[in-house]
């Protein structure tokens, strides 16, 4: 309670006063002071069987035994009955420090009559008695005395008793003590200061001298019976504690028990140092602990004495409270429940003690909220300090995503029509399978940005890009990465980085050839090396080799990208041929000559490279000319090599939209459109029409924008000649949906 009373303090009116018997009030101090709120006139020490008034309640300490120093339970009376709450407690029948149980107390308060007892139920299914500290005293002794080398202990800090026993021991045996641990020096000194301490700190050897005494002369008393990460006795089992090394020769004392929840690290600790061949010793029947809570004897004998007219079981898993529960109904008691955390309850006192209406009355339940600590500052719900995104980052990752964007120029008269970006890919908790991973997400990255239309906004980009590559691992490893992408206009950054790529031969994605053109002529020609260099201290993740590279096939990657966004048509291309415009049949005959350029994407013998035509000028029959490439350097132009592309004529178009019109309602399923893309692409083929299905889904995603932007305009129908046939396909979709 002293560790986490900082957090309690701040919650409360500045004027409520804090009771605590004098050693836990030392420790309070001591939390205080280091968190800045130490307020002298609200600490309040009381002693047992000494009353004082806390609002409307009479309080009452009565002395109960435990593993540390001062343990009370507290009776707390007022007009409508008396509660006892016992606290953490067992029955010590020869306690180290002389301080017995106090049965008379119970007994006299029993002959008053408790309304209500309320009892720790930790220990409730261990049967019998606990045995006393004493024993185990006597047990620490055998085991020191019977040592030849260096022996280690490792207890629960809090237990200033089981300190005191090791203490004792040592002196008879010759030798001394030092503490390794923080926590151990500040209940220590706690105990020191109200005088209830079984050693002298000043006696304690320091524990940069650990190394200046022979292994048989020195007792080395540790934290970390929990294996608390920072705890030494951990640190030491991974060889990392600057306190203490752990060898062969060494004698482990564990003088503790495992908490729940706490099996799986503690057996890790001590698989490392059975590793490093040190002795443990521990277990039951080595006697080397014992309980600071009843056991059910114990359990038994105080309900009988205090004999309650109600029950309430505390302290302990549901599975321990029901069981005293049953424990305290054998006794004779009448009403008992169980509560959860939140609920409240209510109880009356009964007159006669053979009513059989149960006193509780439920009073509600209140909302209560996890409460985090992180560290010795933050403070907060599991939403404040994003527990939940912490975890799941920690299990499937992160992928940050820096693109500077390039939109289109007008370079010698000609309007590109694709958007350009210089991608660097950061991941974290991410399995990359060698690098071939952060090779496909470079890939789909770039064709992702280049699906997106050239005056789109940057947020678009980034989301665009972010749902592919949170598909592509998906598909990759099962995982689902948080991925954040950030995008901004830097267009000089992604032209000289360009430049740079291309004259050292390491471009990972080839841009168009007219907008480097003017910087490209700059520079003298320069031949192109082969083969890229593997440098140790490389970060490029590109393979030669095509066995051990990562294939994403073209078709793979254009399922990766929304439907909505495969189109690479710039609007601003659209515009430029108006309705009016003689040239409009010459514009749809220039884009189906052209292709998506997720279709451009192939392997070159440098690795995954992203290939896109370059089109300098346009034909009257539609057909890309070679353009100026004389100006541009051979090692460039064999780089920039155009691939052949087969055009959509017409008639493939109308039998597209035909198709795709009679799958219409079908589409309208957010999922399995790529299946229905490759149905269609199925059946152009047995016609004799060899297009994959991310060309189709391509070519009808800008078929479907060209349409909205006629249907608004009655002059363009007649000029666009593909309008009939999708206006047909809308209204018979639209018809069905009326009826």
């Amino acid at each position: 309670m002293a560790m986490k009373i900082t957090l309690v303090i701040p919650a409360l009116d500045s004027h409520t006063p804090i009771y605590a018997s004098s050693f836990t009030m030392e420790l309070i101090k001591k939390r205080l002071k280091e968190n800045g709120i130490f307020v002298p006139s609200r600490l309040k020490i009381f002693k047992t069987r000494k009353r004082f008034m806390a609002g409307p309640f009479e309080i009452e300490p009565l002395r109960v035994t435990h593993s540390i120093p001062d343990c009370c339970g507290l009776v707390l009376r007022c007009a409508d009955g008396t509660i006892l709450h016992t606290g953490d407690w067992k029955i010590d029948e020869s306690p180290l420090d002389g301080k017995t149980f106090d049965r008379q107390f119970l007994e006299d308060l029993s002959k008053e009559g408790v309304t209500l007892m309320m009892s720790d139920s930790t220990n409730v299914l261990s049967p019998g008695r606990t045995i006393s500290e004493s024993s185990v005293a006597d047990a620490l002794l055998r085991h020191i005395s019977a040592t030849k080398g260096r022996i280690i202990t490792t207890q629960f800090a809090s237990n200033i008793h089981r300190l005191g026993s090791v203490k004792a021991a040592a002196d008879l045996t010759g030798r001394k003590l030092v503490f390794v641990g923080m926590s151990l020096r500040t209940y220590l000194d706690a105990a020191w200061k109200d005088g209830k301490a079984p050693i002298d700190p000043s006696t304690l050897v320091k524990v940069e001298d650990i190394d200046a005494y022979a292994p048989k002369d020195l007792i080395i008393v540790t934290t970390g019976s929990q294996a608390e990460p920072r705890a030494a006795l951990n640190l030491a089992s991974y060889g990392s504690s600057h306190s203490f090394k752990l060898n062969k020769e060494d004698v482990i004392l564990y003088s503790a028990k495992v908490i729940p929840g706490n099996e799986s690290r503690v057996m890790k600790m001590l698989n490392r140092i059975s590793e490093i061949g040190s002795t443990i010793v521990m277990g039951k029947n080595e006697g080397l602990h014992t309980s600071g809570h009843g056991y059910r004897g114990e359990l038994e004998e105080v309900l009988k004495i205090v004999k309650p007219q109600h029950f309430l079981p505390i302290h302990g898993e549901l599975l321990f409270l029901k069981e005293h529960e049953l424990l305290g109904k054998s006794t004779g008691i009448r009403h008992t429940t169980v509560i959860k955390n939140g609920e409240m309850l209510g109880v009356s006192h009964l007159r006669n003690r053979r009513v059989l209406s149960n006193g509780f009355s439920s009073l509600g339940k209140e909302n209560l909220q996890l409460m985090y600590s992180d560290g010795d500052k933050a403070f907060g719900t599991s939403t404040e300090l994003c527990v939940d995104e912490r975890l799941r980052i920690a299990s499937e990752g992160i992928i940050v995503v820096s693109m500077e964007i390039l939109r289109p120029q007008k370079i010698d008269g000609i309007m590109e029509n694709s958007l350009k970006g210089k991608i660097r890919i950061t991941t974290r908790c991410l399995w990359l399978d060698k690098g071939k991973l952060l090779d496909a997400l470079h890939k789909v990255a770039h064709a992702a940005l280049s699906s997106c239309p050239v005056n789109c906004p940057l947020a678009h980009m980034e989301r665009t890009v972010s749902e592919v590559l949170r598909k592509m691992v998906r598909k990759y490893s099962g995982k689902r990465p948080e991925v954040i992408a950030i995008a901004l206009e830097n267009p000089a950054g992604v032209l000289s980085d360009e430049l740079n790529e291309r004259l050292s031969g390491n471009s990972n994605v080839s841009f168009e050839i007219p907008t480097l053109r003017k910087v490209v002529d700059g520079h003298p020609k320069r031949s192109q090396p082969n083969k890229i260099k593997a440098e140790d201290d490389s970060n490029l993740h590109l393979e030669n080799a095509s066995e051990e590279s990562l294939e994403v096939s073209d078709g793979e990657v254009e399922k990766l990208l929304p439907e909505e966004d495969t189109t690479t048509s710039s609007p601003d291309s659209l515009e430029r041929h108006t309705p009016n415009s003689e040239d409009s049949d010459e514009f749809w005959k220039s884009f189906i000559a052209s292709s998506s350029p997720v279709n451009n994407l192939v392997n070159d013998n440098n690795g995954l490279v992203a290939k896109k035509e370059h089109k300098s000028q346009l034909k009257s029959d539609g057909t890309a000319s070679s353009g100026d490439e004389s100006e541009i350097p051979s090692s460039l132009s064999k780089l920039s090599k155009p691939a052949k592309r087969n055009k959509w004529k017409p008639e493939e178009v109308k039998k597209l939209i035909k198709m795709r019109g009679e799958l219409h309602s079908r589409f309208q399923v957010v999922k399995g459109r790529m299946a229905l893309w490759e149905e269609i692409s199925t059946s152009l083929m047995a016609e004799g029409i060899s297009r994959s299905p991310g060309q189709c889904k391509s070519l009808w995603t800008s078929l479907v924008q060209k349409y909205k932007e006629s249907k608004g305009e009655k002059k363009s129908h007649k000029g666009w000649p593909y309008f009939e046939d999708m206006n047909k396909v809308f209204s018979d979709f639209e018809a069905t949906a009326t009826k």
